[in-house]
């Protein structure tokens, strides 16, 4: 019988716009993580350098855009490096959410690297949301690949954002096993200015990754990045609906029963959250609907996948070749260091 799993949802502000200060940051938090105990750390969607929300604001920025993308993370860097020494030495799993670059374009990635540095696995947001598709290219078809063997026998995945909120693709991840679910998310508003369109507030956020651990019964870590007001003219959102005066925090971790395991917090308040996660309430909330198992009809409804991975559950078919060799993940080099 494996031991109880200790995991950390991150919220936080990153250092806007500054990549070694946000490599920095990061392993900070690593460390942090650690030294209280956790062996899996989950971080928010484009953490670094910091999730663009004037994009959603105005029109097309080129003077901003162009210092945004200078400090982007590459996977083939050396501050990359850094992180997965990081993880190494604080032997913890890092789940990590960034804005990457790659020659001379960008994508919203997730990585996974593993308590010896080692990445496991690369990901890209299959499908940038909104005025993201501006500045993000959409991820390869390797992307649907969302889940990797992890620390303690448990099988950890994750997504980036709206990616939560597409039925297919979290359907898809479930059918990959996952147990342990990391949720990236940046900032967002309340409901406390009428003017905020519902759909982009915290509060809806977190009904979309309470949702994927009560419909997956899997553990869920929702990690959100925070934005405080010395930094909306910096961000560029000063007095726009992307200046939450709350912080626009929503931290959380959630059990495969929906059941929230973590106090409520603070919006604008850094802080690392914890929970400590066994098998036995995994099995207990699949006893009455198990949706890649016994409560589905794979014989009425089933998924077509046209990716590379190789899911067991019969309601799910895949269409393509199955290989082994994951693109993104394949390149990049082993830590030798």
């Amino acid at each position: 019988m494996s031991s109880p799993l200790k995991i950390a949802a991150v919220q936080a502000e990153p250092v806007w716009w500054d990549l070694q200060g946000g490599v920095a940051k990061v392993i900070s938090l690593i460390k942090e993580a650690a030294a209280n105990g956790a062996d899996l750390i989950g971080f928010p969607e484009s953490f670094i350098p910091g999730y663009p929300g004037t994009i959603w604001t105005g029109g097309f920025d080129p003077d901003f855009l162009v210092q945004f993308q200078k400090n982007c993370l590459d996977v083939q860097s050396e501050e990359f490096n850094k992180i997965r020494r990081a993880a190494r030495d604080a032997k913890i799993w890092v789940v990590l959410g960034f804005t990457e670059v790659s020659g001379y374009s960008m994508y919203g990635a997730l990585v996974f690297i593993n308590d010896q540095g080692q990445v496991v696995l690369h990901r890209r947001k299959i499908k940038p949301t909104g005025q993201e598709r501006t500045i993000w290219g959409d991820g390869p078809a390797d992307s649907l690949q969302s889940v990797v063997d992890g620390p303690k026998g448990f099988k950890i995945g994750g997504l980036n954002c709206w990616e939560n909120l597409q039925p297919l693709l979290r359907f898809h991840h479930y059918s990959l096993g996952c147990q342990v679910h990391v949720a990236a998310w940046p900032y967002l508003c309340s409901y406390n200015d009428p003017k905020i369109y519902p759909q982009f507030v915290g509060e809806m956020q977190t009904i979309a990754t309470r949702l994927a651990a009560l419909e997956g019964q899997m553990y869920a870590i929702c990690a959100t990045q925070i934005i405080t007001p010395q930094n909306y003219e910096l961000c560029r959102v000063q007095d726009t609906l992307w200046s939450p005066p709350s912080g626009g925090g929503f931290a959380a971790i959630y059990g495969p029963d929906g059941a929230k395991l973590t106090p409520d917090i603070d919006p604008g308040k850094e802080c690392i959250l914890y929970a400590d996660v066994d098998h036995d309430a995994i099995r207990m909330a699949k006893l009455a609907a198990d949706p890649i198992g016994h409560y589905s009809r794979p014989d009425l409804l089933s998924l077509n996948v046209g990716s590379a991975s190789s899911p067991k559950n019969p309601a799910t078919l895949v269409r393509s070749a199955i290989v082994t060799d994951y693109t993104l993940t394949s390149r990049i080099p082993p830590l030798e260091d």
